[in-house]
């Protein structure tokens, strides 16, 4: 089966424009609705803590898919074949569902003062300097991860709109800015409700709709069976995609996933610990009310929903590579190339309406991280480093100073995206998410549980963690030899455990009158 690469017309242009439009207003609609609910510093950052199951749910999706499962996965299917699937998410229900399970004792550390993760950690821990150190570590790793959402919005304007995608770039920027400053935590967590349930919706639809365009699986598995890898820029490889892994030569091929099963163990270990480890992720909880064992169920049958729709965008890449071959990797959809994929193919599929409605999805997932992380970062600078060092910072003054916080944060992945866009999203964002998950399901997560763990053991795996992170094969890991993703990635996750558990059992943990406060025992 073959069909032309669309071009978008002005119809499309229009729709497209539309729908954007119409999401933006609901979105700050919503936050303005919210704004009266936020007028102290911390309504502002955690509500008022009575956000229900529902919201709570949806919002967790919305900030876990992002730019890289709504968007970015479609690109991995398409440029990698089968072996792009492994980081198109294959764990996510089993990654977002330990997320539920780990992360609803947040709540019991913000009864005890904690209005942030590092915060939290701060309680936790009895230690202001841990709270600061995660902050700093926070920080930049999600400045990392804002790059992809961003690339994720402009590909989808340039393709849509034919037009440059800078100016999308600057506009949601805005928008993003507007809603957060005035919703605070609450107007972001609704707002973000109504992203999940509209990316949840598009993901399906449009990942059902590409399987029955391109033919069925049968004729999929067996086009893509045919065809060879192509880098981008449309050099041509005889390396075939028909297999689970990808052998590609070092040393660009080792710093990909699924080069190996080595690559392939080190993406199933990501994608388990990365929902809990996002602090964007575990953020959702901080204002979440009590909930029976009935809300509970729903809210994890949301996470089920909403975990399958990166699989359905990895459909519509492999559904692109069947029809179109590697037409998308040469330089003239440069720097989009195949992360184009999903929004060719909802152009060619639906028209005006899915194009428009998948746009919008698109925003929608974007925006919901790019808003949380943002906001997670502005407060990581007033609450996590100046409220930490000077408590008597009155609540106004730092309310103020985390709204005016916003602008850099917001400013500098948007200029990086600007200068230097990654070539495969998805690919690029992986490198943050295994820092993310190998640091923070630890200190984060496990803390919440283990009471044995200490804050030197927390201290030791945050520095660890930092460092390997900057030995990432596409950063410094070349010069000490790390080429490989997959050694670079498990030395990261797994080393981190390590040092968190040795260290910890090796110093002195909290003493039993303060454990007894963060670890009740139960009623019988």
């Amino acid at each position: 089966m073959s069909a032309p690469i669309p071009e978008a017309s002005s119809e499309v242009a229009a729709g497209v424009i539309a729908a954007i439009v119409a999401f933006l207003t609901i979105s700050v609609l919503l936050g303005f609705f919210m704004r009266r609910k936020a007028k102290s510093f911390e309504e502002w950052l955690v509500g008022r803590r009575d956000i229900g199951p529902f919201v709570t749910g949806f919002a967790l999706i919305a900030s876990y898919l992002s730019g890289w499962a709504i968007f970015g996965n479609a690109g991995l299917g398409y440029a990698y074949g089968w072996a792009g699937s492994w980081l198109i998410g294959t764990m996510c229900i089993m990654g977002t569902a330990l997320c539920l399970v780990i992360g609803y004792r947040m709540r019991r550390y913000v009864a005890l003062g904690a209005r942030t993760v590092p915060e939290m950690l701060r309680v936790r821990f009895e230690s202001r300097f841990v709270q600061a150190l995660a902050g700093f570590a926070m920080i930049i790793l999600l400045i990392v991860y804002c790059v992809g959402q961003y690339k994720a919005m402009a590909t989808v304007w340039t393709v849509t709109t034919n037009t440059s995608f800078h100016w999308s770039l600057v506009a949601t920027a805005i928008f993003v800015l507007v809603y957060i400053a005035v919703g605070g935590y609450t107007g972001t967590q609704w707002v973000s409700c109504f992203q999940g349930i509209l990316l949840t919706v598009v993901g399906w639809i449009l990942g059902m709709a590409a399987l029955a365009w391109a033919g069925g699986p049968a004729n999929i598995a067996d086009t893509i069976r045919m065809q060879t890898f192509t880098k981008p820029g449309g050099i041509e490889t005889s390396i075939p995609l028909k297999d689970y892994t990808l052998p590609l030569p070092a040393p660009e091929g080792l710093a990909f996933a699924g080069a190996d099963w080595v690559g392939v163990t080190a993406a199933v270990l990501m994608f388990l610990f990365m929902a809990t480890g996002f602090p964007h992720n575990m953020a959702r909880f901080l204002g979440t009310r009590k909930i029976g064992k009935r809300e509970y169920w729903m809210m994890l049958l949301i996470l089920i929903v909403g975990g399958l729709t990166p699989l359905w965008i990895g459909v519509v890449g492999f559904a692109a590579r069947a029809v179109w071959g590697d037409a998308l990797m040469t330089v003239q959809y440069k720097p989009m190339y195949g992360d184009s994929a999903a929004t060719f193919v909802s152009i060619s599929i639906g028209g005006v309406p899915l194009a428009s409605l998948f746009a919008a999805g698109v925003f929608a997932a974007s925006v919901a991280t790019l808003a949380g992380m943002v906001m997670i970062m502005a407060t990581n600078v007033t609450r996590d480093f100046i409220y930490n060092l000077r408590p008597t910072v009155s609540s106004r003054k730092l309310l103020w100073l985390t709204k005016a916080m916003l602008v850099p944060f917001i400013a500098i992945p948007l200029w990086w995206t600007l200068t230097s866009p990654p070539p495969i999203l998805s690919e690029f964002m992986a490198g943050s998410a295994v820092a993310q998950a190998g640091i923070f399901f630890f200190v984060v997560g496990v803390s919440m549980y283990w009471k044995r763990a200490t804050k030197w053991g927390a201290i030791a795996t945050i520095i660890y963690g930092l460092v390997l992170t900057v030995l990432h094969p596409n950063a410094y890991g070349k010069i000490f030899g790390l080429y490989h993703w997959g050694h670079w990635a498990l030395a990261l996750m797994l080393g981190s455990a390590v040092v968190y558990f040795l260290v910890s059992l090796a110093t002195k943990p909290l003493n039993e009158e303060k454990l007894g406060t963060l670890f009740p025992k139960r009623k019988k």
